[in-house]
């Protein structure tokens, strides 16, 4: 056996089922990104880790578990991101500029995500996987809801705004430059046209201007 392939097999040997599961939904968001959810099948993620379906569903009892577990990753990730960006700013307004250029930079360094979201939502009837991403979405909506109306108590934003449609606009931008990126398969310039818009998008929340 090659040396490379020994090596291969050992690290892989001493992965634990956690990071197991971890590389599972990482090689399902990859194939996210060159196939239609509905395409990727298990003999796909077994394919693209190097291992056969057996090895897939020693650590996930059967494809919706795995589903389960992309969505509770993209929850954990983005939002610790989020966190981040809105604990850093200085003020709530300045915690909504970072968290949209946040998102979008997470967007463009896992283009698979927004995907298998929209690919999930686009069905009727109910899941526990669309359950899943219905509580992802809604908590969101509720974390920008509470930044727009602190935003609108510190006096940055004005008192007229609906604190809790500004977020509609808000991910609506964001969807807006993940669909135009997959028009253009290319994410690499999604974050320099966050930067461009998000003017655009905050002068929306000021209003009009009294003279």
């Amino acid at each position: 056996m090659p040396v490379t392939t020994l090596a291969t097999a050992v690290r892989r040997h001493r992965l634990t089922t956690g990071q197991r599961q971890r590389e599972i939904v990482a090689a399902v968001l990859a194939l996210a990104r060159e196939r239609g959810p509905d395409a990727i099948t298990t003999q796909a993620i077994a394919d693209r880790m190097g291992v056969t379906q057996g090895a897939v569903f020693r650590h996930f009892p059967d494809k919706q578990a795995i589903w389960l577990a992309v969505f509770a990753w993209v929850r954990e990730s983005l939002g610790a991101v989020l966190a981040t960006a809105i604990d850093e700013a200085d003020s709530p307004l300045a915690g909504i500029e970072r968290a949209f250029l946040a998102h979008v930079a997470f967007i463009a360094a896992n283009p698979g995500v927004p995907r298998v979201m929209f690919h999930e939502m686009q069905y009727p009837g109910d899941s526990l996987v669309r359950a899943e991403v219905r509580a992802m979405i809604n908590s969101y909506r509720q974390r920008l809801t509470l930044l727009f109306r602190q935003a609108k108590t510190a006096g940055e934003l004005p008192r007229d705004l609906d604190a809790t449609l500004a977020p509609v606009s808000f991910i609506g931008a964001v969807q807006g430059l993940v669909i135009e990126a997959s028009l253009a398969g290319d994410e690499t310039g999604m974050v320099k046209r966050a930067r461009k818009l998000l003017p655009l998008l905050l002068d929306g929340y000021r209003g009009r201007r009294k003279s």
